[in-house]
């Protein structure tokens, strides 16, 4: 099948059309005996270690991929590339013409997080503060443009608002519920929370005053809304204790928040201790996937470890997947994400260090779910 690329440097945006083929289990995660099979229904979609570019641009080359979201044969990757060993931040296209634009040659914003517009052709884009961690300004990459300009996107909310992700759904009005997370900015007399995006302009209508108490260490705020767009899902982040997880403690909650009654509720499902979460609604709307994930999961190193989760929202059993993408190493798999059938799995993966634990680059993989 045909390929398009988009992407935005340090963290770049990627995206490329294919056809997929890539569903197992995987129990607590242990640190197993090596080497071992990897699940037979994992397919890597794009390698980290290969020059996305092929043979150009030159100065360009490999790159850590380390956030996806797939829409009707498109898949937006968030990018990082390096020029010369440095690492740049900024934004650029590729597409099938290997056509190619920088628009951030300054090389000083990364961006961790992205979220397309189903209707419109729009690339939400969180150009962040912090290395390593989404809170920043809101911007916005028009998609339809023919060339886009060697600048940053046009802001949509800036740095003040402290903004972590974005998610949007279509209502069956045609209308577009677009919902941001913001960590809150006390100068600002923002309180942190859930809050509409208005399409006029601020103010935003806040849905949810939420804070979680580690703050962007999360790294990314992982909520979603509902296929139709009636429900908020929400991680609920206990006080870490320092060291990993295995020493005990807390445990980290999902909560659904109705946005048309108000009625609120927490999920009866037990996740690792100390971790972080992330969720991502099947399209039925009747099943989710969870990433429960350790601090320090973007770069670096961790002790803790990973895991990757379905969970039935009609019954509330969670079935743990065998998302391991090495033979002789455990990997750190997060961000998944579905296909729009809900038959596949989209996911970012890397491998770690059995010695130092240390967190390589990550590559992309998909994972059949037909069978699920």
């Amino acid at each position: 099948m045909k390929n398009s690329f988009l992407y935005i440097t340090f963290y770049s945006i990627f995206l490329f059309a294919t056809a997929c083929d890539t569903t197992g289990t995987k129990d607590e995660p242990e640190f197993p005996e090596f080497p071992l099979p990897v699940n037979e229904k994992i397919r890597e979609l794009r390698n980290c270690c290969e020059n996305p570019f092929g043979e150009g641009p030159p100065e360009f080359g490999t790159g850590s991929y380390f956030l996806s979201e797939w829409h009707t044969g498109e898949i937006y990757t968030v990018l990082e590339l390096r020029r010369l060993d440095v690492q740049l931040y900024g934004t650029a296209v590729y597409t099938e013409r290997e056509q190619f634009y920088d628009i951030d040659p300054k090389g000083s914003r990364p961006a961790i997080y992205l979220s397309k517009s189903p209707t419109e052709e729009i690339l939400y884009l969180v150009i962040t503060n912090e290395s390593n961690q989404s809170i920043g300004e809101l911007r916005a990459l028009d998609l339809s443009m023919p060339h886009i300009p060697k600048e940053l996107p046009p802001i949509v909310r800036d740095s003040t608002y402290n903004i972590s992700s974005l998610r949007i759904r279509e209502l069956s009005d045609g209308s577009l519920l677009k919902v941001y997370y913001s960590y809150g900015n006390e100068n600002k007399g923002l309180e942190a929370g859930y809050y509409r995006l208005s399409e006029t302009g601020p103010p935003d209508e806040l849905l949810l005053a939420h804070s979680n108490p580690d703050g962007s260490k999360e790294i990314i705020n992982g909520f979603d809304l509902s296929p139709d767009g009636s429900t908020l899902l929400y991680p609920i982040h206990p006080d870490l204790v320092p060291g990993p997880a295995l020493y005990g403690g807390p445990r980290p909650e999902l909560a659904r928040l109705n946005l048309e009654t108000g009625a609120r509720e927490t999920l009866p499902v037990q996740f690792n201790v100390q971790q972080f979460l992330w969720a991502r609604y099947h399209p039925s709307g009747e099943k989710i996937v969870v990433s429960n994930y350790p601090r320090e999961i973007i770069g670096f190193n961790s002790v803790d470890k990973d895991s990757m989760y379905i969970v039935d929202l009609n019954t509330y059993h969670r079935r743990p997947l065998d998302t391991r993408t090495r033979t002789h190493f455990y990997t750190a798999d997060v961000f998944p994400s579905w296909s729009p059938d809900g038959n596949l799995l989209l996911y970012s993966s890397a491998p770690v260090g059995r010695s130092d634990f240390s967190i390589g680059k990550y590559s992309v993989f998909t994972m059949d779910m037909t069978e699920d």
